[in-house]
């Protein structure tokens, strides 16, 4: 049998690439069995270039990183594809990508195949950062296990069974798009209320905006001690006077620093997301919940009032059953899990 560099079997150096679309850069990478990213790569989307000028770029890139590969003694299994809009994983058909133009109804699947001759996997990318974190990261072993990442919107996952679980329309998971308010705000999916009109990165921040402004305009906290004691109007200061731009980061921030305009909205933000989040207790009794992206570095801000309203909320063997965890994958959660859907065996027709 042939061996490789380091004496192991040649079958035992196959690794994967995982490649994560996004609207502004696709990042790729080779992934190990182990979920270790052993080559790293991005490249601009230029969605402006329509569909033609994406793929060509995308089939240049994910061939440099094969080449790579070999050089370094890696076989490669395959392509594993996130998408960012819904799919029909079984065909690898990309039904549209919100932030693309001209993907409506693209067999990425069969197209990649063609052009790689390399078999390929495609699902939706936060299915895949659900993957990631259930093989290799903070859901490793637990079972059932969801999975958000936290925003400009809400993706979700769920493993059952040990498999990530679609639906019979691949569509499960859409868990952002659960209404929580009957007359709440409009979301873009159509209904009102959804958790993720009141979690995600914009509603956090122009709901902020507004508080602060009015805080601003009653002279909150400025009357009766200096500017900035003890937390308040920190923000206020930081955003109006010094100019810096609000982002759920500068609130945690600021809210650590005893800011009671931006530690009200974190408490509010958790007990949102934990009345969506008790809901999947009660339907799921899943072992652990991971939550990643944007919003959810907010550590404790966040996390004690989900935990807190999960405890208030669901059924309570349910309740105490559960964890709720950070997410263990930053930037390349969807590089690894896309890589993982072919270590799932999902290049399969």
């Amino acid at each position: 049998m042939k061996q490789s560099s380091d004496h192991k079997p040649l079958r035992a150096r196959t690794a994967a690439i995982g490649v994560d679309i996004g609207g502004t850069n696709i990042k790729l990478g080779l992934v190990a069995p182990d979920g270790r990213v052993l080559l790293r790569g991005s490249f601009q989307t230029r969605a402006d270039e329509g569909r033609a000028g994406v793929l060509g770029r995308l089939v240049e890139n994910i061939l440099a990183v094969s080449s790579a590969a070999r050089q370094k003694g890696w076989g490669v299994k395959g392509v594993g594809i996130g998408a960012p809009g819904p799919v029909d994983v079984r065909r690898g058909w990309v039904y549209f990508f919100p932030n693309l133009p001209g993907w409506k109804n693209t067999p990425l699947k069969a197209i990649l195949e063609r052009r790689l001759r390399l078999p390929v996997a495609v699902d939706n990318d936060a299915n895949v950062m659900a993957l990631a974190e259930f093989r290799f990261g903070a859901g490793r072993g637990a079972d059932p296990m969801v999975a958000l990442t936290l925003g400009t919107g809400i993706g979700g996952g769920l493993v059952i069974g040990g498999r990530l679980f679609h639906g019979p329309a691949y569509s499960a998971a859409e868990l952002g798009h659960i209404s929580i308010q009957e007359d709440g705000p409009l979301c873009g999916c159509g209904s009102r209320g959804c958790v993720e009109t009141y979690v995600g990165n914009g509603y956090f921040v122009r709901e902020l905006k507004k508080r602060l402004k009015a805080a601003s305009a009653a002279g909150r906290g400025r009357t009766r001690r200096r500017f900035g004691d003890g937390g308040h109007g920190l923000l206020e200061g930081w955003v109006f006077r010094e100019k810096r731009e609000l982002t759920p980061k500068l609130a945690a921030l600021a809210a650590r620093k005893g800011d009671p305009v931006a530690s009200k909205l974190w408490e509010e933000t958790g007990e949102r997301l934990g009345t969506m989040l008790a809901g999947l207790v009660n339907a799921l009794n899943p072992q652990k919940i991971v939550l990643g992206g944007g919003v959810a570095q907010s550590g404790s801000l966040l996390f004690g009032p989900v935990v807190r309203t999960i405890g208030k909320k669901a059924f309570p063997i349910a309740a105490r059953s559960v964890r709720v965890v950070p997410a263990a994958f930053g930037v390349d959660a969807g590089v690894v899990g896309a890589a993982a859907l072919l270590f799932e065996g999902r290049n399969k027709p």
